[in-house]
Parts: C-alpha cells; sequence; structure tokens
C-alpha cells in the first residue's frame, strides 16, 4: 500500500538523535534518556477525569487521526545465522566465531501520523506539517530538540516541514479501518489478457511442435524447408506475442496496484467524531427507553416517538460541527 490511501495521508518518518552529552538541571545525561522523559510528560487523552483536563496537543490539529512517537535504539539482534550442523560439529571453532552484526549508529525517534489528505502530494504533506507547527510548536520543541540538527535548522513552520520531509520513508503497509462496506474498486480486465495469452501461446506452441518436426523431415525431404522457414517465423512472432501480452499485463497489474483505494465514505475526521458522539449518545438513549420500547400500549409507542424525535433533534446527525466528540478523547 501506498504512503496515500483511502483520502488519508500515512506519514512515516525515523529522525536521528543526538548522541552527546546534554544538561539536565544540575546533571548531564543523554538525549535518547532525556527524549523518553519528554515524551512520558506528553498529554495523551482525555480518558477520565483522573487524566486531567489537559488533552494531547495533536488534538489542536483537526487532520489527526492517529500520531505515534517511538524511540528505536537499535535493530534487534535475530541470532546467528544457521549453517549445516554436520559442518559446525566438524568445525569445534565454528560456534564461538562471533558472526557480523548490524547495528544502528545512533538512535532513532520514529514519527507516524495519519491524517485527512485530498493527496499524497508533497503539498499535503507539507500543509500538515506546518499546521502541526502552528498549533503545537512548543511541545514539537520540547521532542526534537534531542534530534540531529533540529535547534540549528527548525526556525518556523516551513522548516519544520523540510525537516521532517528529509527523515520522510516510504509507508508501505498503511493501516485504514473505515471501510464498513467493500470499497467500489475498478476491475481488472482479466479475461482479455487470459485469452490473448493462451492464443498466442497456443500458437507458439503448434508452431515449436511444427519447426521440431520439420527440422527432422528436412533431413529426408529438403523440398521442407520453406515449410521449416514459415514454422520458425510463426514460433518467433507467437513468442513475441506472448511476451507482449505477459509484459502489458505485468504492467496494468502493477499500475492497478499503485493506485490509492477511494476514500471510505464519513472517513474525514469531523465525521469519525461525529460517529463517536452518536454511538455514545444512541447507546445512553437506547438503555433510557429500553421499557418503552418493550411496551405494548399507544402511550409507550408515543413517547417513545417522541423521545427518538428529541434525541435527533438534539444530536442533529446531519450536522458534522456540533454536537460532536472533542479530539483526543477517549471515554464512553
Amino acid at each position: 500500500m501506498p504512503t496515500f490511501d483511502g483520502g488519508h495521508y500515512f506519514l512515516t518518518a525515523l529522525v536521528p538523535v543526538r548522541t552527546d552529552n546534554i544538561r539536565d538541571s544540575i546533571a548531564y545525561t543523554s538525549p535518547v534518556h532525556a527524549l523518553r522523559k519528554s515524551l512520558g510528560m506528553l498529554a495523551t487523552a482525555e480518558q477520565s477525569p483522573a487524566c486531567g483536563d489537559r488533552p494531547s496537543p495533536f488534538a489542536l490539529n483537526t487532520r489527526n487521526h492517529f500520531v505515534r512517537f517511538v524511540v528505536i535504539d537499535d535493530v534487534a539482534y535475530n541470532g546467528r545465522d544457521h549453517g549445516n550442523t554436520f559442518a559446525n560439529a566438524l568445525s569445534a571453532d565454528t560456534l564461538t566465531v562471533a558472526q557480523p552484526q548490524d547495528h544502528l549508529s545512533c538512535p532513532f525517534l520514529f514519527f507516524a501520523a495519519d491524517f485527512d489528505a485530498e493527496s499524497g502530494a508533497d503539498l499535503e504533506r507539507d500543509s500538515y506539517l506546518r499546521m502541526l507547527w502552528e498549533t503545537m510548536a512548543g511541545d514539537l520543541r520540547k521532542i526534537f530538540t534531542f534530534c540531529q540538527g533540529f535547534d540549528s535548522s527548525v526556525k518556523n513552520a516551513a522548516t519544520f516541514a523540510a525537516y521532517i520531509a528529509k527523515c520522510q520513508l516510504e509507508t508501505t503497509m498503511s493501516f485504514n479501518d473505515y471501510y464498513a462496506t467493500t470499497p467500489d474498486l475498478p476491475t481488472w480486465p482479466s479475461n482479455a489478457y487470459k485469452w490473448s495469452a493462451l492464443a498466442s501461446g497456443g500458437v507458439t506452441l503448434l508452431a515449436v511442435v511444427a519447426t521440431l518436426t520439420l527440422c527432422v523431415a528436412v533431413l529426408f525431404a529438403p523440398s521442407l524447408l520453406p515449410g521449416l522457414r514459415i514454422a520458425l517465423e510463426l514460433s518467433v512472432l507467437g513468442a513475441a506475442a506472448l511476451g507482449i501480452v505477459v509484459a502489458m499485463a505485468y504492467i496494468t497489474v502493477m499500475a492497478a496496484g499503485a493506485k490509492p483505494f477511494p476514500p471510505a465514505s464519513d472517513s474525514s475526521l469531523s465525521a469519525v467524531l461525529k460517529s463517536l458522539h452518536l454511538q455514545r449518545a444512541f447507546a445512553r438513549f437506547a438503555i433510557d427507553n429500553q421499557l418503552l420500547a418493550g411496551g405494548t400500549d399507544a402511550r409507550s409507542a408515543t413517547e417513545l416517538y417522541d423521545n427518538f424525535a428529541k434525541f435527533v433533534t438534539d444530536n442533529k446527525p446531519g450536522e458534522l460541527a456540533d454536537p460532536t466528540q472533542k479530539p483526543g478523547v477517549i471515554g464512553i
């Protein structure tokens, strides 16, 4: 899957962390340790009153769906490369000799963001990063100040966007779970390529068989030499046609696979937040009115109808802006 898919941009960046000593109050510490401390102090979500009234700064940006930071100290060691067991048993030194291992030159800060976008163009990424800086520059400075080259190169929203762009990696496995139904995808003309391949392949096979047969026959009947020439030409033409069909099929499949999925219905952040609000509000409505729903008299039906009409009036399902769930809030 590409960086852009289903109306969402999936940004992935690996930012190198500094390795020099830094001063933390009256002591010295490592930048990666200070980075973890800064990330640990970052507000997450208003999950409950116990978390306080400080929402995540990412909730100030109305394009964010998900954002994640991860500190990567080094690559994982998967163990020794496997060898021949019998040969290892004969050579006593084999298992005691160290094998080369891959290591990172420094720790890295993994930064991933899923946000609303109309395309996968660089302008979309840069506009998001500029908006992110404009809404939470102070928090971003507290995080990225421990990364290499940040303090000297990032002065404003534009330079922050350029800084992250230099560290961007292509996202090849994006995650988008907003499809309630199967997306409307164009069909690949598999039958056209299948029958073309069978036809050209059949001609090639028959021509090759005829060529081999005529090769033997010409030894005894030289007059069949023109027929052998025709069979050879048909073999070459058939093989060329088959190669063209296979190449075109491969090109069109790869081109179709590179196209992003169409956006899912109601998958923007504002629509998702409205859906969460309606889900929570309707669950409360169903609990409060379950006795009326089970009633068999006219009064219960009328009261249930009136209560639902009030629910619709109060919650305005057709309006995304208000009332809705606030960004950065997780709750029941």
